[in-house]
């Protein structure tokens, strides 16, 4: 007869093991209290933690909430600043050659009498004949874009923690994150070993049994959990799960990283910016302290000191005597991410590359669904199946809506031509593309929308010009300028008062 699941084992530290720590932690936080469930995270003391990742997305608020933590001493113990979007910049050029740049909020859209905005937008915010301008579609959508220029804080004085009227992620320090969420787990109970993993045991029926470790007794395993990163000690080298690799389809392979100080520490802008280079793009994420920045390129097109060597003249004088660390990857995810009784989470389970803060999210996600499929001793197919079906959609909206960015830009760098004319796109999005050259993104293009919508593909489509002023809509006939002027006017009022009450972002943070 089937038992509940009495010990959770976690294998791996860093930002997923710990955060899926304090997730099942607060999940079974009675159970836990009354000793009816343990969990046991296992970290190796002689592995470092990759710890680059510095921009989470928005749902990482909602998490940390959830989770019990104090939103105020967490910005102040991962140094954290507020992110209310994505500032893509040069990824497209204007009939000029110039570079342009767009920015993707957070919030925003909705529709208006039916129809997305994007509509309205298309067809009468373009051409500035009168306060009911747009400059870009962004501005409909958000005050966003204007606080980000402004360097404005998401939230007022009298707001609490995880309050607000804008949506908001954050940049924080991953290592000092782990941090948190370590000592959260650890006053609840979660116990903790330092050991390195020396042979995982395999039974018959494909289940981890047990952990050998390193000068300690064997560790007995009912339910795993592999955060141990690109390594993939149980899930793949343990049970062999295959690896799917996405790099036909993403030429990033590569990053050079490194921190460095403020320019102007009080000048702190609210959102992560992505700027194109000629093999790749920087990112550049701005903690409340520093900056961590990283060129994301492709070695297909730029050796590895070739690629450091343009990062550094990026930041020009700020650059000069700095040695970038280089982080190697396969973009690509595991086959099944919950084989027998393993389930892989961050790092363990994919890795599709930086753009849009996805590693952190995907995480995040996935305890969500492990709580919603939590196995008994039985550990039931159906289970396995429809948790494995989840990811995989999410791993496909990964895909599709990062390799969209590469495939809908014009610059005539050799490795953005062949990010645009030679690297195939899953059918889904080619499909798509073709699709949306008459008709804005609607939720029944997509396959599913767990973290990428058809709003965000909207975002992207006006944002990269894919629309070119005067492109007429076969079904946008009906729709008025009396409408759009309301929208124009209700916004601007409404956005006015609060971004003029709002405290810089440096000022909030202080």
């Amino acid at each position: 007869m089937a038992e509940p699941i009495r010990n959770i084992t976690i294998v791996g530290g860093g930002t997923a093991g710990w955060l899926a720590a304090a997730y099942l932690s607060t999940t079974f936080a009675e159970a836990l209290a009354a000793g009816s469930k343990t969990i046991t995270l296992i970290e190796s003391p002689t592995i470092p933690t990759i710890g680059v990742g510095e921009a989470s997305a928005p749902g990482m608020p909602l998490t940390m909430r959830t989770l019990g933590v104090n939103e105020t001493e967490l910005i102040r113990r991962t140094n954290a600043s507020f992110k209310l979007g994505g500032k893509f910049v040069g990824w497209n050029l204007d009939a000029a050659g110039r570079p342009t740049f767009w920015i993707n909020p957070f919030d925003g859209g909705g529709r208006v009498k039916g129809r997305p905005v994007g509509y309205y937008y298309n067809a009468f915010g373009r051409t500035a004949t009168d306060d009911t301008f747009a400059d870009d579609f962004t501005e409909v959508l958000s005050p966003a874009p204007q606080m980000i220029a402004e360097r404005k804080g998401p939230r007022l004085p009298e707001h609490k923690d995880y309050e607000g009227p804008l949506r908001y992620a954050y940049h924080m320090d991953a290592l000092r994150l782990a941090e948190v969420l370590r000592d959260l787990c650890l006053a609840r109970g979660v116990r903790h070993i330092l050991a390195d993993v020396t042979h995982v045991h395999v039974d018959a029926r494909g289940h981890v049994e047990k952990l050998s470790l390193k000068d300690r007794e064997d560790h007995p395993v009912e339910l795993v959990l592999d955060a141990t990163g690109f390594a993939g000690v149980i899930i793949r080298r343990a049970l062999g799960e295959p690896f799917e690799d996405f790099s036909k389809y993403l030429l990033a392979d590569r990053a050079c990283a490194m921190q460095l100080p403020h320019a102007d520490p009080t000048s702190l802008e609210p959102a992560t910016r992505a700027t194109a280079l000629t093999a790749g793009w920087v990112f550049h994420v701005p903690l409340f302290n520093r900056i961590g920045t990283g060129y994301v390129f492709s070695s297909r097109f730029k050796s590895e000191d070739e690629a450091s060597a343009e990062f550094l003249a990026h930041y020009g004088e700020r650059g000069k005597g700095m040695t970038p660390r280089i982080i190697r990857w396969t973009s690509g995810k595991i086959r099944r991410s919950w084989v027998g009784n393993c389930i892989a989470v961050g790092l363990a389970s994919s890795f599709v590359e930086p753009l849009e803060a996805t590693a952190i999210q995907g995480t995040e996600t996935a305890l969500r669904w492990l709580y919603s499929y939590f196995p008994d001793t039985d550990f039931s197919p159906v289970l396995r199946e429809r948790y494995n079906g989840l990811t995989d959609q999410l791993f496909a909206e990964y895909v599709d809506f990062i390799a969209l960015h590469y495939k809908l830009n014009n610059r005539t760098d050799p490795y953005w031509t062949a990010c645009r004319e030679e690297v195939p796109v899953p059918d889904s999005l080619a499909s798509n593309i073709e699709l949306w050259r008459y008709e804005l993104p609607s939720p029944f293009d997509l396959a599913s929308e767990h973290f990428f919508t058809a709003g965000n593909y909207m975002v992207a489509l006006f944002g990269k010009g894919f629309y070119e002023p005067g492109h007429v809509f076969p079904n946008a006939d009906g729709i008025r300028r009396a409408d759009w002027d309301a929208i124009i006017r209700r916004q601007r009022a409404a956005r006015a008062g609060y971004i003029a009450r709002a405290p810089g972002h440096y000022d909030l943070l202080r």
